[in-house]
């Protein structure tokens, strides 16, 4: 798959030919005229002008653009499950970064609400790694296997009693513990603590060590160190920003820590 149709920074169709991809755009998004830079003597993208006369959006994306710094990446929605009324949602955090669309768009098959996006990042070869890529191609594998349906004689018990949702809720934290694990904070450098700061009405997350310390994840001042919360005090607001409900640009990376603090804050008692 060569080319991707893009509508807001989001990979919507992969196609084999420029012919079909341009037949995708013509279904409503409308047709990207306004070439970008060559590479391989074809322009590694098409811009779409936006209807309101608004700066073009990128419309078509070759793969070859990563080579000008363009990186897939695994977005997913950080609202409560079943819980996101976003139309598209904007509240996507950023789980993995790599120039390898195919792995990415499977890994997405198995965590709900998630999309691959496409933007210029910083150079992060985590993504590329040969490690990364070998074990992310065995679990996506061994993931298919465990959420299928495997055919059996009528008489025949099954091997596996689980349903099948309760096989998609397995594959869904296998794949999240692996995505952390690969894209998260290294475990060598010190371990950063993510601890949830109530300032003022508002909950946010700080990392700590950090600097400066006063400094929370969504960059907010915190007007020096805030006393460390427990996500239940009486009204208190949620960063939209430290958890995970980060505007497209800049795009974090969350790394473990900040998504375990998330869901242990989402699945308390009355959130």
């Amino acid at each position: 798959m060569t080319y991707f149709v893009i509508d807001g920074a989001r990979v919507v169709s992969a196609h084999r030919t420029l012919a079909s991809a341009r037949s995708r755009e013509a279904q409503g998004l409308g047709r990207s005229t306004e070439p970008g830079p060559s590479v391989g003597g074809v322009p590694a993208w098409w811009a779409r002008t936006q209807q309101s006369g608004g700066v073009a959006e990128l419309g078509i994306l070759r793969t070859a653009a990563t080579e000008l710094g363009f990186r897939f990446e695994l977005r997913a929605c950080q609202a409560p499950a079943g819980s996101c009324t976003h139309r598209p949602c904007t509240a996507y955090v950023t789980w993995a970064v790599s120039s390898r669309y195919g792995l990415l768009s499977e890994f997405a098959e198995f965590v709900p609400l998630s999309w691959v996006w496409v933007g210029q990042r910083s150079d992060d070869p985590r993504g590329d790694a040969p490690q990364f890529l070998t074990e992310g191609r065995a679990l996506v594998d061994r993931l298919t296997a465990d959420v299928r349906q495997p055919l059996r004689a009528v008489e025949q018990p099954p091997d596996d009693t689980r349903t099948l949702e309760e096989r998609a809720q397995a594959a869904h934290a296998l794949a999240v513990k692996f995505l952390a694990r690969h894209f998260g904070p290294d475990p060598e450098s010190g371990g950063v603590v993510v601890r949830p700061v109530l300032h003022g009405q508002d909950l946010h997350l700080r990392l700590d060590p950090s600097i400066p310390a006063n400094l929370a994840v969504c960059g907010t001042a915190l007007s020096g160190r805030r006393q460390d919360a427990t996500g239940s005090e009486l009204g208190a607001r949620p960063c939209d920003r430290c958890f995970g409900r980060a505007p497209i640009v800049p795009p974090p990376v969350l790394g473990a820590a900040e998504y375990e603090a998330w869901t242990a804050y989402i699945h308390q008692p009355g959130s």
